[in-house]
């Protein structure tokens, strides 16, 4: 049987799960705006075209589906019982001890509920946003034992995550976080980058204007009190480090006119004042808003700056990312010892898309693997609503790192009927139609002259947008949807980067290298790096080798690529070493400034037409579009 997954928040989506494998549609590539919600306009009707879309295309009666209980309360779809449950079942709130657990999903009736048409008799269940994040992680992680934490900005009830314990098919919850007490990772991160960059949304930008910053030592107690406060350190001391209170007397947080002083009962600033406030005002005064001044114990006043090109933003990022850092890694070693017999973590949350941090975690000693789903943020959460109430059975069998079943996991690229055209017809239509845009095709004979071509292209200091299979899961190009260009040659950054991408300067590349050789190349935890969510080091012998590729602070963002799972890239890469004395590649993702990870040939010779992009290829019909 199969199981189908929705969700109507930001980031919204549909998805579904059956013995054979995962199927994922992201609103925002089929909708074309990033991170829209189940509010969108367009989003009523398109939702009931995916849902059928996925049920026509599963090897299986579709039995269930489960909907994420975070949604946008504008959206015209919700199914009225999920609406009543959210706000009028107390039950639902439970955030500790065995009410938890009877709290993460609940059966509810799909009465008047117009996406309900034409699935006859389905079981509709709600799902938990945190334990939708945790139930993702575990389930696609291939562990059959592990310690499971979701960690975002918020969910309902100003709940900001869950650890669960996975042991076989079963996924219990233990403990729950709220931010009320704390940890705010994931709230206070938005409220800097919605200062300094004006979203919510740009927290991977914050986290790249971090290297470019120092880390304060006055600032950094304030921040880390502001992450959590000390009456919550004090209550679970073997979570979190208590902080030095000399470095917080006399500091202050200022809000358009008013300072709120340090409060040594609550151990924090705004605590105390939102002590009796709503849900709504906790999440909105630590997640909208940043302080506009910062007072350090030595009656230092630091002005905080709304620009990534302001000094003070920028030491301000690094002080943040480095408070973090430190208490997220405390948590995570509390919660290991509470719990010694879990050896691999499954993360998963927007605070996982955190690649400085998440590589913290995997260097820490405490486990053996750390394991994050591609799209660990809001983006999987309609998978995980599916995998976290699907029998067994409709959970594909995954054994050890198998990450790759749910990376490519998007559907494949729209707009190839003409390139599949097998008559001399349909061929000479498309060369007739590429002629009209002013572009050429190039059809190689076999595997090996397309790797030769594209190669040469690459050593000749052209980039190619790389089109092959499922689209991506998640944020993160891997190779399906990319931009390549040789790390080899001085100005490669710049011209996929900012030329073709309008990037801001400070943001990172990402290299691509062959694993057999990556730690010829780079350090740190390279076992954990075929999906690019953990950061590595350059090494420093090839660190002016790879200028073009390293981060401003000497790290990476690395994907490694196996010749089982990618075998052209993989092949490819070594090409362009016998061309440039180097196997690495600099990936980003195929899309235009602001835009989501394209999914059309259409986008894609939009794309080549309109900026600097030297070709379009595909790899599975070997052509390369010039």
């Amino acid at each position: 049987m199969a199981t189908m997954g929705m969700h109507f928040g930001h980031d919204a989506g549909a998805a579904l799960t059956e013995a054979g494998g995962y199927r994922v549609i992201e609103a925002e590539r089929r909708l074309g705006l990033r991170h829209v919600c189940g509010g969108n306009g367009d989003f009523p009707q398109a939702a009931a075209e995916w849902l059928a879309e996925l049920r026509e295309g599963a090897a299986s009666p579709v039995t269930g589906i489960a909907v994420a209980d975070w949604y946008t309360p504008v959206c015209q779809v919700l199914p009225p019982a999920l609406v009543e449950l959210v706000n009028e079942d107390a039950r639902w709130t439970a955030t500790g001890g065995t009410g938890l657990a009877d709290a993460v999903t609940r059966v509810i009736k799909p009465l008047d509920w117009p996406l309900a048409k034409g699935f006859g008799d389905i079981t509709l269940t709600a799902v938990r946003h945190h334990y939708a994040h945790a139930a993702l992680a575990y389930y696609t992680s291939g562990a059959r034992k592990a310690l499971v934490l979701a960690l975002d900005g918020t969910g309902n009830y100003a709940e900001c995550g869950m650890v669960c314990l996975g042991d076989g098919d079963q996924l219990t919850p233990v403990m729950s976080f709220t931010n009320r007490t704390g940890p705010r990772f994931g709230l206070v991160y938005e409220a800097l980058a919605r200062r300094v960059h004006g979203s919510q949304f740009d927290t991977g930008k914050l986290l790249g204007l971090t290297a470019t910053g120092e880390t304060d030592a006055l600032l950094l107690p304030v921040l880390r009190a502001m992450l959590v406060p000390q009456s919550t350190r004090r209550a679970s001391p073997d979570l979190y480090e208590q902080l030095d209170e000399d470095r917080l007397t006399g500091t202050a947080l200022r809000y358009a006119d008013t300072w709120w002083e340090y409060d040594p009962h609550s151990g924090g600033y705004l605590d105390a004042g939102l002590a009796d406030s709503s849900d709504d005002d906790v999440v909105h005064s630590f997640g909208s808003v940043f302080p506009d001044e910062i007072r350090t114990a030595d009656g230092r006043s630091t002005p905080v700056g709304t620009s990534p090109d302001a000094r003070t933003c920028r030491d301000l990022a690094a002080t943040l990312q480095t408070a973090v850092e430190r208490d997220l890694t405390s948590l995570v070693t509390g919660i290991s010892r509470r719990f010694p017999s879990y050896t691999t973590l499954c993360y998963a949350g927007g605070c996982a898309l955190n690649i400085t941090a998440n590589s913290r975690l995997a260097e820490c000693a405490q486990f053996t693997r750390v394991s994050i789903p591609t799209c660990c943020d809001d983006s999987g959460i309609a998978l995980g609503a599916a995998l976290a109430v699907a029998d067994p059975a409709d959970r594909p069998a995954l054994l050890g790192r198998s990450g790759w079943a749910l990376a490519y996991a998007g559907p494949p690229l729209d707009g190839l009927e003409a390139v599949d055209g097998d008559d001399a017809a349909a061929a000479d239509g498309l060369s007739r139609r590429l002629a009209g845009l002013g572009l050429s095709l190039r059809r190689p004979a076999d595997d090996e002259e397309f790797v030769r071509a594209v190669a040469d292209l690459l050593a000749d200091r052209r980039c190619v947008a790389w089109l092959e299979g499922g689209l991506e899961t998640g944020p993160r190009a891997l190779g399906h949807r990319s931009l390549l260009v040789s790390a080899h040659w001085s100005g490669a950054r710049r011209y996929v980067s900012q030329t073709i991408k309008n990037r801001e300067w400070f943001r990172p590349v990402a290299p691509i290298c062959p694993e057999e050789v990556a730690d010829q190349y780079f350090t740190g935890p390279l076992d954990h790096t075929e999906t690019m969510l953990f950061a590595v080091r350059v090494r420093p012998d090839r660190a002016r080798q790879l200028a073009e590729a390293r981060h401003i602070d000497g790290t990476a963002r690395l994907q490694t690529v196996r010749p089982d799972a990618q075998p052209l890239l993989h092949r490819l890469c070594h090409a362009v070493a016998a061309r440039t004395e180097l196997p690495v590649l600099i990936n980003t993702s195929a899309n235009g400034g602001g835009r989501p990870l394209l999914n059309h040939l259409d986008d894609a010779l939009e794309l080549l037409t309109g900026t600097e992009l030297d070709a379009v290829v595909l790899p599975e019909r070997r052509l390369i579009v010039e």
